[in-house]
């Protein structure tokens, strides 16, 4: 799921503008999706792949174990 919503992620993120925290359920909208365990795994791959995406650090998560990120 992660290699098909790549690009889509991407170009999401290039829009936001520095400085920006986000959540990658948010980013997506609609294209997260419904199943949670094609959702963690999103999640999880994305997060592996991080250092694909220059200039977005993970920010941590919150007190409902979602997890951040911070675009610089």
């Amino acid at each position: 799921m992660f290699e098909q919503l790549q690009d889509q992620i991407a170009i999401r993120i290039a829009d936001l503008p520095n400085g920006t925290r986000f959540n990658l359920r948010d980013l997506l909208g609609a294209a997260w999706p419904e199943g949670a365990g094609d959702a963690r795994q999103l999640g999880r791959d994305f997060r592996q792949n991080l250092p694909n995406f220059p200039g977005v650090e993970d920010a941590g998560k919150d007190d409902e174990n979602l997890r951040w990120y911070l675009k610089q």
